[in-house]
C-alpha cells in the first residue's frame, strides 16, 4: 500500500495501481526493448516506471505533481535511463519530447481527461507507434467495440479510424489506491496497424458518423440527410452503394461501410 503521508489529489484524478500481478502483466504487454523510447503519462509513485526502466528502455515520465515525483524518486531513485518531466501532458510538445521520432506511450491516466489525451495522441500520431492506457473499463469497451454492440459509438469509430484497438486486460477497482468508484481496463492503440480505409474527406466522414450516433435511435438515412443536406433519393443510393440497409441505424454499420458511405456521399455532394 502507498505511503499514508502522500497526499492523494482528487483534483488530479490520482488512483495509483498497486496490484503487482497486473503491473507485471502490463509491462509484459508493453514489451519494452532496450534503448526503445517509452513516454509514460502520469507515472505517479513509479510502480510501472520501475518495471519499464528495468527493461533498458529509455523512459521519459511526464508528471504534473511534484509530490508524486518526489515519491517516485524515493522508491526507484534516478536510473540513468529515466528522465522525469514535470509538466501536464496536455501541455507538452510531443515532437520535442520524442526528438521527432516514434515512441510508445504508456499511462494510467485520470478518467476525466481520457478523451483529450487520446485526441492529443491521435493528433501527434506521426510520433507514436503504440499506446497503452489504463482507463475506465466502460471507456475501454467503447474504444474497442465492434458494430452491433451497445458500446459501439463515436469513440469506437474515432479510435479505430486511426489505430488497431484492443482491450488487453481488465483491472478490478480494488487494485488501485485510493479505490476508485469504477473498474478499469488496459487498452492498446496500434497506429502502425491502422486500417486502410481510403476515405476521401475525413471531415465529412466524422460529420456523418457523429451525426449518426448523436441520434442513434433514428435510422441512418435520416441522419445522412440532416447532416449533409442531400435529398432522399441520393441518400438511399449512397446507402445501397455502401451495402447498408435503408433501415439501418448507426450502431449496425461497420467502420469499413461508414468509409464507403462517406465516399459515396462525398461524390454526390461534388456533383450537386
Amino acid at each position: 500500500m502507498e505511503n499514508k503521508k502522500f497526499r492523494y489529489k482528487k483534483g488530479l484524478g490520482q488512483n495509483f495501481l498497486h496490484n503487482t500481478s497486473k503491473l507485471g502483466q502490463m509491462a509484459s504487454l508493453i514489451d519494452a526493448k532496450p534503448g526503445e523510447l517509452i513516454v509514460e503519462i502520469g507515472p505517479g509513485a513509479g510502480a510501472l516506471t520501475k518495471l519499464l526502466c528495468a527493461t533498458g528502455a529509455a523512459v521519459k515520465a511526464v508528471e504534473i505533481d511534484t509530490e508524486a515525483i518526489n515519491r517516485l524518486t524515493e522508491k526507484i531513485g534516478r536510473p540513468e535511463n529515466l528522465e522525469i518531466i514535470n509538466s501536464d501532458f496536455l501541455e507538452v510538445d510531443v515532437a520535442s519530447i520524442t526528438n521527432g521520432k516514434k515512441a510508445k506511450f504508456v499511462g494510467n491516466i485520470p478518467y476525466y481527461i481520457t478523451t483529450p489525451i487520446v485526441e492529443k495522441l491521435v493528433e501527434n500520431r506521426q510520433y507514436v507507434s503504440k499506446v497503452f492506457l489504463t482507463v475506465q473499463r466502460e471507456v475501454a469497451e467503447r474504444m474497442a467495440a465492434s458494430e452491433g454492440s451497445k458500446t459501439y459509438g463515436s469513440l469506437s469509430i474515432f479510435c479505430q479510424f486511426y489505430a488497431g484497438v484492443k482491450l488487453l486486460l481488465k483491472i478490478d477497482k480494488k487494485s488501485f489506491f485510493p479505490v476508485p468508484n469504477v473498474d478499469s481496463a488496459f487498452v492498446s492503440m496500434d497506429f502502425e496497424s491502422a486500417p486502410q480505409l481510403g476515405v476521401l474527406d475525413t471531415q465529412l466522414f466524422f460529420q456523418l458518423t457523429r451525426g449518426g450516433f448523436n441520434q442513434r435511435r433514428k435510422m441512418l438515412i435520416n441522419n445522412i440527410k440532416r447532416v449533409t443536406g442531400i435529398d432522399d433519393a441520393d441518400a438511399r443510393e449512397a446507402l445501397k452503394g455502401a451495402g447498408i440497409a435503408e433501415t439501418a441505424r448507426a450502431e449496425e454499420v461497420s467502420l469499413n461501410n461508414f468509409a464507403k458511405l462517406s465516399n459515396l456521399v462525398y461524390n454526390t455532394l461534388r456533383k450537386n
